[in-house]
């Protein structure tokens, strides 16, 4: 397993943070991410499950994680640059 990690702390000209993670499976297949971002435009959008990461999808990518490490597999995690 393989986790993708980018910041960004220029969100659209504002000194707010963005931050994207990419889940890669053994094969280097696409098997999830998540996007946060500020909701200084939309502060009605900021709930879990809305433009956050809900604690179902943090369990689910825990799960994949221990699965993966059962299966002998690395554990990586690569912070790359943004990519907006």
């Amino acid at each position: 397993m393989k986790i993708e990690f980018s910041s960004n702390d220029n969100v659209d000209g504002c000194d707010s943070i963005a931050e994207r993670m990419t889940v890669y499976d053994k094969d280097g297949k696409n098997i999830g991410g998540e996007y946060v971002g500020p909701l200084f435009e939309c502060p009605e959008d900021a709930i879990i499950g809305r433009s956050l990461v809900s604690c179902g999808e943090i369990i689910e990518y825990m799960k994949k994680a221990y699965e993966a490490g059962k299966n002998g597999e690395e554990f990586i995690v690569e912070n790359v640059e943004w990519r907006g």
